[in-house]
């Protein structure tokens, strides 16, 4: 499965995310994540997108974070999986397939 994911704001030890799934780099779907807390919401469905697919690519958007720090000013799109690894069973892999750097 694929996403395009951007960070649009960091602020109060949150982050605001935009997003949209599979290969259109529309980013029109919002998320936002709780560091602290170590928690995932939505704010806002991306067109033309499961609830069910949403969740399980918030649910391997939030591991990816939980272990590696995201920064902003880029759109990414990536991959992601459940892990086929027996010692990863029931966890999410994630890849960065792309990226997209915004000027001006």
């Amino acid at each position: 499965m694929f996403a395009w994911v951007e960070v649009l704001a960091e602020k109060n030890n949150a982050m605001e995310i935009a997003y949209s799934l599979g290969t259109d780099m529309n980013l029109d779907g919002r998320i936002r994540y709780d560091k602290v807390q170590d928690a995932i919401s939505l704010e806002k469905l991306s067109d033309g997108a499961s609830p069910q697919a949403t969740r399980d690519f918030m649910e391997a958007l939030r591991e990816r974070l939980q272990e590696k720090k995201w920064g902003s000013g880029q759109a990414i799109c990536v991959s992601y999986s459940r892990s086929v690894e027996p010692a990863m069973a029931n966890r999410w892999k994630m890849d960065k397939q792309a990226s997209f750097v915004r000027f001006g």
